[in-house]
């Protein structure tokens, strides 16, 4: 097609071919005729001369959290079976707008790279593509376009940190003493050691077995409960949150995914309308959140985790709006005596409920309350791919 210099010269041709006819001015009509000619040969040019181009696309790093700055590399390769002349290429950036790049002439077989930046500026799936290579004749007036690669896409992570979990057994701070406590006061499943029985032990402790070859009756020691087990929730009740404050609740929820996939912890992800995603891989939970969004407040939508008893120490996160969310109360009612309720309110503290309460209402005070609970400091992070 013509470009828009293309249709301008088309435009005089027309007018100085008439004009020139009118009046007889012999050049006016020549030059005018000569310059349609021109434009038509250089149509034919364009369409005489196919591109050929073979696109591998790369993104670095392969994957980004809110803040990052990522780069997306281009190795262009001429597949066909003349040279290029210059290539202008264009790619679409859901929610940036787009990267224009020029590309130099290329011979036969020959590759040439180029790249752009791709800002992460905020958390979700950014597609990008299809790439586009336009080609020009060398007056300026045609142009061909097409496509050279499809569509791609990344998923930014929301912004999250690496934070100190108590393993139940050690720990500092409200939380680390209060599962200190839980593990020397629950019996745990794993054996330790025999030793001999001393009075008050209890009978169901007694190795029978052991005792019979035994000149004394020993009893069966077993290693205290630890902390194994961790389940997120995050409320998406659109009631509870103000923009500012949903996107905290979100990064705090992948902060807690991450602490728990560091810990070796068995994770559980329930996130409203999403689902209830037990043993998940961080990494799928951290995709699950990059997308999520506010939804209106339904009592059925969210999941009400229950832990079974008999499986060590179990903590619970509930991420939400505020202290006294409906959400809190309803997960307090499902709690195990092995669990430790951990509330994170993300847009006010107003308002108590059982367990630990965690202030995220600024951007800083998450990482700053956590650290008080687990007398541990924490610092920004990107989880390593797997």
């Amino acid at each position: 097609m013509l470009t828009r210099q293309g249709w301008g010269v088309l435009a005089i041709s027309l007018i100085g071919v008439a004009i020139g006819r009118i009046f007889g001015v012999l050049e006016l009509f020549l030059l005018g005729s000569g310059l349609i000619t021109l434009a038509f040969c250089c149509l034919i040019w364009v369409r005489l001369r196919p591109v050929s181009l073979s696109v591998h696309r790369r993104i670095l790093p392969d994957q980004l959290q809110v803040g990052d700055v990522g780069r997306v590399e281009l190795n262009v390769t001429n597949t066909g079976r003349v040279g290029t002349s210059s290539l202008g290429l264009w790619e679409p950036v859901v929610g940036i707008g787009g990267a224009s790049l020029r590309l130099a002439p290329l011979r036969r077989g020959e590759s040439a790279s180029a790249s752009y930046r791709l800002p992460a500026n905020k958390r979700g799936t950014v597609t990008f593509g299809p790439l586009t290579a336009e080609r020009r004749d060398p007056f300026g007036l045609a142009r061909v376009r097409l496509i050279v690669a499809g569509v791609d896409e990344i998923v930014v992570l929301p912004t999250h940190y690496r934070l100190f979990l108590p393993s139940g057994s050690s720990g500092a701070g409200p939380l680390g003493n209060l599962l200190r406590v839980r593990s020397l006061t629950n019996s745990g499943t794993e054996f330790r050691s025999l030793r001999e029985y001393n009075e008050g032990d209890d009978l169901r402790t007694v190795s029978w077995r052991a005792s019979a070859r035994s000149d004394s009756l020993l009893v069966r020691e077993l290693e205290p409960d630890s902390l194994r087990r961790c389940t997120v929730v995050l409320d998406l009740d659109s009631a509870q949150y103000s923009a500012e404050g949903f996107e905290r609740a979100v990064s705090a929820a992948a902060s807690a995914v991450v602490t728990v996939a560091q810990a070796g912890l068995e994770l559980r992800l329930v996130a409203g309308s999403l689902g209830d995603f037990r043993n998940t891989h961080p990494q799928a939970a951290l995709r699950e959140l990059a997308d999520c969004a506010m939804e209106t407040s339904h009592s059925g939508d969210t999941a009400q985790p229950k832990s079974p008893t008999g499986e060590g120490l179990g903590l619970i996160i509930v991420v939400t709006g505020s202290a006294n969310a409906p959400i809190v109360e309803r997960v307090g009612r499902n709690l195990s005596s092995s669990d430790v309720l951990v509330t994170v309110a993300c847009t006010t503290m107003s308002g108590a409920q059982r367990g630990f309460v965690l202030d995220a209402t600024a951007d800083d005070m998450f990482q700053s309350s956590w650290a008080n609970l687990t007398g541990h400091t924490s610092r920004q992070i990107t989880l390593e791919p797997r």
